[in-house]
């Protein structure tokens, strides 16, 4: 899981419950401490950005420069928290604290919309697993984002009637809108909880605690895809539906361990003496029990093998056109649009990203 996402809804939740329970107990010494201290959520917002970032950059892992992003609001609370403890601030003060945090809130606000219209929002696929997949990353995307605005706009109106009202800046008034927007996006983490894996081979993360030992389990589907009205297919699904898993299983075996499909001319008559499986078997299981055609698979494999490849260090020694032809295809241009296509970046982005990380 995005590492991100865990740090934005825990300081939400702390935070909203620590306001819950000082207000409960109505303890004017306590309110005063929380209130003193509450600057210090504005870490969310370099967290929302680096949640779409690292999204968009289809990472999880955690980058130690990141944490530059941490200065500022770190440096904003002890500035403004020191501020109240020792004096009494004057309305030009408490104008200038809401002025510099406006801007810091509009930079990060801007940061996240331009990460997402130029990755996230701009993604595109030809597969239906693919399109599936995008599909339901860019719906939840637009959601947080605009609840994350909604929010936003919240804090920047509460913190100016405050200033204007010459009281402490710390953005607590309307905190039910607020509270409102954050129910709406747990309610939306609830009812599509794989939207918290982020770019996987659709719910490869939820599926892994099924008793199926398919890289890409995803692909295939015990039921039919579309409806069976041929004669012929009625006779093969009777003499199918028994195998079916360990269809699944040597097909993806004979991508994944054999690499089969490393040969370019690769064909189904040519996969299924391979497998040693009858033609009309494999055409039934790609029509019936398969989310994507046969070229559709092939290249998926193949840009998988690919991704292997990279990391394994195959490219130090030898050049992209080289790989494409490694893992099957005819030239490098069907190489380069396919692993676009698939992975949502050019090929050599994707090297610099490794290499960023390493």
């Amino acid at each position: 899981m995005n590492i991100y996402m865990v740090l934005l809804m825990s300081v939400i939740s702390c935070r909203f419950f620590l306001f819950g329970i000082i207000n409960l107990i109505s303890n004017p010494e306590i309110l005063t401490s929380y209130t003193k201290y509450s600057n210090l959520s504005a870490l969310v917002i370099p967290i929302s950005y680096l949640y779409f970032k690292n999204l968009a950059q289809k990472t999880q892992s955690f980058n130690r420069t990141e944490l530059l992003h941490f200065i500022f609001p770190v440096c904003y609370f002890i500035i403004t928290s020191q501020t109240y403890t020792y004096i009494t601030p004057g309305f030009l003060v408490k104008l200038l604290f809401f002025l510099v945090f406006s801007v810091y809130l509009i930079i990060y606000l801007y940061w996240s919309y331009e990460t997402l219209k130029n990755t996230i929002w701009r993604t595109s696929a030809e597969s239906k697993t693919l399109r599936k997949q995008n599909k339901k990353i860019h719906n939840w995307t637009v959601f947080l984002f605009t609840a994350l605005l909604l929010a936003s706009i919240r804090l920047l109106i509460s913190l100016f009637i405050e200033v204007s009202h010459n009281g402490m800046t710390k953005g607590l008034s309307y905190q039910w809108i607020s509270s409102l927007i954050w129910i709406a996006i747990l309610i939306k983490i609830l009812a599509t909880p794989e939207i918290l894996y982020g770019y996987k081979l659709l719910d490869e993360k939820l599926k892994e605690n099924r008793n199926s030992h398919l890289v890409f389990n995803e692909i295939w589907l015990m039921q039919p895809v579309v409806e069976i009205n041929n004669s012929q297919h009625f006779i093969l699904k009777e003499k199918i539906d028994d195998n079916l898993q360990n269809y699944f299983e040597a097909i993806e075996k004979g991508a994944l361990q054999y690499d089969f499909f490393r040969d370019s001319k690769l064909t189904l008559t040519d996969l299924a003496t391979k497998l040693g499986i009858p033609k009309s078997h494999l055409s039934y299981l790609f029509k019936y029990h398969a989310t994507i055609s046969f070229s559709e698979y092939k290249k998926i494999i193949r840009i998988q093998d690919a991704v292997k490849l990279i990391e394994n260090g195959y490219l130090k020694n030898n050049t992209l056109d080289s790989l494409s032809k490694k893992i099957g295809f005819t030239s490098y241009n069907p190489f380069f649009t396919s692993f676009k296509e698939i992975m949502g970046i050019a090929p050599a982005e994707y090297i610099n990203k490794i290499h960023t990380l390493v």
